[in-house]
């Protein structure tokens, strides 16, 4: 009998170090309320693993510089400088390249094969841009995870349900093609032309440019599970058609009911249902293979980290996650 390959769940005390202030919507005890309830969930199969060391700094420097203008790594990491804080702070640069490091480990330990399903609470930044910070995020570990999966032979397709577009991971890999897909919230941040029809805006809708291999579904304001599953129909045609050999889920917990910076109703019956179709689609086309980032999430002290662990147990328990 085959035996299942562990979870891997990435976290530190280092995480924690990562501070926009204590009113900030942005609170880093969600990743570590994550990995607890994911193991108290999960037990043995749960690995709860370091997301950097000594060792792997300059490594995990190189692939951000990969990605990201180098005056702007440079900027970050040497100066400790950024537009989300003020002055200098080592200690959010150190995190940022630790939060980095989270999804690097994932991606290689999903090369080496040693693991089928991992998650980066920390993960999926996916508003950064190639030379500047955006929206709570300061570099694009996703992006950097699927150029790098691509350029080891796998067939990555980027699926994003935060409630917020993925703006940063669609415009740096739009040179490459592998698909995006954005679920979200057409009518708040980010607000870009390219992720929305602005004659569409409020209503539910598909835009997409045909030269182009990202694909955004628009919500409305206050859509619940109901939209959600809707959206999570249009986007199985278009993995479906696609058949990726892994899936990148940036499963951002903010169109949770209450959360602060969305007036949407996704509740966690709606996350289970929309996990419950990754996990279809990944055993279908793509082995069981899933890497998952935390990405959005703004109630960090429960319907965060419980969306999460309800999102990640659901995907691990259903995938074939055998050697």
């Amino acid at each position: 009998m085959k035996t299942k390959l562990p979870l891997h769940t990435v976290f530190g005390q280092i995480y924690l170090d990562w501070s926009l202030g204590e009113t900030h919507p942005m609170q880093p005890i969600r990743a570590k309320l994550a990995a607890d309830f994911i193991r108290a969930d999960l037990g043995s199969d749960a690995l709860v693993i370091e997301p950097i060391s000594e060792e792997l700094k300059p490594e995990i420097r190189a692939a951000i510089e990969s990605v990201h203008d180098l005056d702007y790594v440079s900027t970050v990491l040497d100066e400790y400088r950024d537009g989300h804080w003020d002055g200098e702070n080592p200690g959010n640069a150190a995190a940022l390249l630790a939060m980095f490091g989270g999804t690097y480990k994932l991606v290689k330990s999903l090369i080496a094969g040693e693991i089928k399903v991992g998650f980066n609470p920390q993960g999926a930044k996916h508003h950064a841009m190639k030379s500047h910070s955006s929206g709570f995020c300061v570099f694009n570990d996703f992006a950097w995870a699927a150029r790098e999966l691509e350029s080891k032979g796998f067939r990555p397709l980027y699926l994003d349900w935060d409630i917020h577009a993925g703006d940063g991971v669609q415009a740096m890999l739009a040179d490459t093609d592998i698909p995006t897909i954005s679920i979200h919230n057409g009518v708040i941040f980010p607000s870009s032309s390219p992720t929305r029809d602005r004659d569409q805006v409020g209503k539910r809708h598909f835009f997409h440019n045909p030269d182009q291999h990202w694909y955004n579904i628009n919500l409305t304001n206050t859509d619940g599970d109901e939209g959600f599953a809707w959206a999570m129909d249009a986007a199985t045609e278009i993995i479906e058609e696609y058949q990726p050999d892994i899936i990148l889920l940036a499963a951002g917990a903010d169109g949770h009911v209450g959360s602060p910076l969305a007036d949407n109703q996704f509740t966690q019956a709606g996350y289970k249902s929309a996990a419950e179709r990754v996990v279809e689609l990944a055993n279908k086309f793509a082995s069981g293979r899933v890497l998952i980032g935390g990405a959005g999430g703004y109630q960090p002290y429960k319907e965060t980290p419980e969306t999460w662990a309800n999102v990640v147990g659901t995907i691990y328990r259903g995938t074939l996650g055998a050697e």
